[in-house]
């Protein structure tokens, strides 16, 4: 099994994900930003690891994160509403974590939305623009990377229960189009990352995705 490193480790997504990992026999660590969250994590029987992204800011710093993981999953956010953290959050600090994740060799799965590329059409002036612009440069990053990487693009989250999910599988920044977005609920994409967490073999691949009726193993394979 692998060892796993969750970051943004009480997220929504994160928190469902978890303890997937851990049923799934995944050593599982959680970054998470405040100290009062270590407790959550714990209870999904992963263990937490109190570190502030944002502040993480050398490369030796963010090495010795990821360092001795296998597989890093990146799914934290700072939430919207201030796009100069939004862009230290969601572009630099994931950028640096990128590089970091090229430089020990571990996969790394991304956590984005469905309408990232650099043509989201996102107008400046709309507060959701400076998520936008983050998500989609750091996801072009790991495209053009030489890292072992999967993007995992949820469309509307939703907190229903899970179910099963309809992909649009694409090996570059564009969706073939087969595929609208619509609603997945986040239970269905913490499953999702943990079986691809499963799937080493599954790389450089873009996975947008709704809610729908296909078995998630059956739709990855």
């Amino acid at each position: 099994m692998a060892k796993v490193l969750v970051i943004g480790g009480h997220g929504k997504i994160a928190l469902l994900t978890e303890p997937m990992l851990v049923a799934g026999g995944h050593d599982t660590t959680a970054v998470v930003r405040n100290r009062d969250h270590v407790s959550d994590v714990e209870s999904t029987g992963a263990r937490a690891r109190v570190a502030d992204i944002e502040m993480l800011d050398q490369p030796p710093q963010v090495d010795e994160m990821v360092a001795g993981y296998d597989v890093v999953v990146w799914s934290a956010g700072a939430g919207g509403g201030n796009p100069a953290r939004t862009k230290a959050v969601d572009q630099d600090a994931a950028l640096r974590v990128l590089d970091a994740v090229v430089r020990s060799g571990a996969r790394f799965i991304m956590v984005s939305y469905f309408g990232s590329t650099r043509t989201h059409g996102v107008p400046a002036d709309n507060g959701f623009y400076a998520y936008a612009e983050a998500k989609s440069i750091v996801d072009e990053a790991i495209r053009d990377s030489v890292a072992d990487w999967v993007i995992l693009a949820p469309s509307g989250l939703t907190l229903e229960s899970e179910g099963g999910i309809e992909l649009d599988p694409s090996t570059g920044a564009e969706a073939s189009g087969s595929v609208a977005a619509g609603q997945i609920p986040r239970a269905t994409v913490a499953r999702l990352i943990a079986e691809v967490v499963d799937r080493g073999d599954l790389n450089s691949v873009t996975l947008r995705c709704n809610g729908g009726d296909k078995p998630i193993a059956d739709a990855l394979a």
